[in-house]
């Protein structure tokens, strides 16, 4: 599975419009075929994170850490504190 860091590169890479398909596979180490498969958004990370930026959500990044408001180890932004605050917005 691709680490969310190089989908989002590729995915970056592809909206410049500046390199091709091949281009862009060398330049993140991933084959023509993957890229060509973020590019039709068939990978399912690539249609995890696209769900969660339409949720309204923001991608976690970076190393783990423990959450401030719920205390679990996770990357933050905190998806579970997320989800709770959507759900009691949304109440």
């Amino acid at each position: 599975m691709l680490k969310p860091h190089v989908v989002l590169k590729i995915l970056f890479l592809l909206k410049e419009k500046k390199h091709s398909q091949r281009k862009i596979a060398k330049m993140t180490g991933v084959s023509r075929g993957t890229v060509s498969a973020i590019a039709l958004g068939r990978k399912k990370l690539v249609r995890y994170m696209v769900a969660q930026e339409d949720a309204g959500f923001v991608s976690p990044r970076g190393p783990h850490r423990r959450c401030p408001i719920c205390g679990a180890k996770t990357k933050m932004p905190c998806l579970a504190c997320q989800l709770r605050e959507k759900m009691r917005n949304e109440k």
